[in-house]
């Protein structure tokens, strides 16, 4: 997979890649005006993406490359591997199911599309929401919500993955899990907000005409981080609908971070198309979980089930 994730990635040098190249100039972190790098309301992205590209670019130019040749391998392998780690603890011991769920991504192009669309959170974030509930599953919440609070340290949106935190054995230890993911996301923003000017949140998007939130409010209206919130919350609203009677499943742990992309998405004023970079990854991961479940293993193999059923009244009559 990691083979086969390197040479579609060299496919992708010298491609257009989106707000990218916003993205790394802004990452200027090794210099006296890094505590500004939030004030261009532009700057969508969160500080732990920030370092990475900063990192990235200090290296890059330690070995005299381009940034982007180097990221145009970093940011597949990055996703690779994290895909990997979630399938093995979802699915442990299937090699074969990883291998082929490992080509199926990078057949789909997941891994070189979060180079490529320049938003390498949109397969980052619904990835670490997926290992955040597999901790949260067992009953390490700490470490769940510290996962989710790193999320929104790509991008803000990843604080909607509180849902998986309901997973927890008890309720109690899903708010610690909340408030290690607040404490987490805070400490990312503090060092910004303490040293510098932190504009993000000024910054507001069109309505789009083409979307579903167009139906209900009139194309060219303003969405502020406000009206971000509210999307927010119905989104977390339904996931956590799912989440919660579902929790004893694993099924839980892929469908309600679905759910929440998926209500994020149609409630949003704008139809960018490297959105659908995280409905794919989940899905892709909701796929193997399900083929791999005992219960589709049950329908594949009914006629054996039955006939081993009808057999063994037979073998039993026969012993003396």
């Amino acid at each position: 997979m990691l083979a086969a994730t390197v040479a579609s990635a060299s496919l992708a040098i010298g491609a257009d890649t989106g707000d990218l190249p916003f993205f790394v100039h802004s990452a200027d972190l090794f210099t006296g005006a890094w505590a500004d790098a939030y004030a261009d309301p532009d700057l969508q992205i969160g500080p732990l993406q920030l370092v990475l590209l900063a990192l990235a670019d200090a290296v890059a130019g330690a070995l005299s490359i381009s940034t982007f040749t180097l990221l145009a391998f970093a940011i597949p392998v990055f996703v690779c591997g994290l895909l990997l780690l979630v399938l093995r603890r979802l699915v442990p011991d299937r090699p074969g199911v990883l291998v082929a769920a490992g080509l199926a991504a990078v057949v789909l192009g997941i891994p070189s599309s979060a180079y490529v669309d320049g938003h390498l959170a949109q397969a980052v974030v619904p990835l670490l929401w997926l290992l955040a509930a597999l901790y949260a599953r067992d009953g390490r919440t700490l470490a769940a919500g510290a996962i989710v609070g790193a999320s929104a340290g790509f991008e803000v949106w990843g604080m909607l993955g509180a849902v998986v935190l309901l997973l927890a054995p008890r309720l109690r230890d899903a708010a610690a899990g909340v408030v290690a993911q607040v404490a987490v996301a805070a400490a990312l923003f503090a060092p910004f907000a303490l040293a510098g000017d932190v504009r993000m949140f000024d910054y507001h998007w069109v309505v789009n005409g083409d979307t579903v939130l167009s139906l209900f409010v009139v194309p060219g209206t303003a969405f502020t981080w406000w009206m971000r919130l509210a999307q927010g919350a119905a989104a977390l609203a339904v996931g956590a609908a799912l989440a919660w009677p579902l929790r004893r499943t694993l099924h839980a742990v892929w469908l309600a971070p679905l759910v929440v992309v998926a209500v994020r998405l149609a409630l949003d004023p704008v139809r960018y198309p490297w959105y659908w970079l995280a409905l794919e990854t989940l899905v892709l991961v909701g796929a193997v979980e399900l083929v791999t479940s005992e219960r589709f293993r049950r329908l594949r193999q009914p006629e054996r089930l039955s006939s081993s059923s009808a057999r063994a009244p037979a073998l039993h009559a026969r012993r003396p």
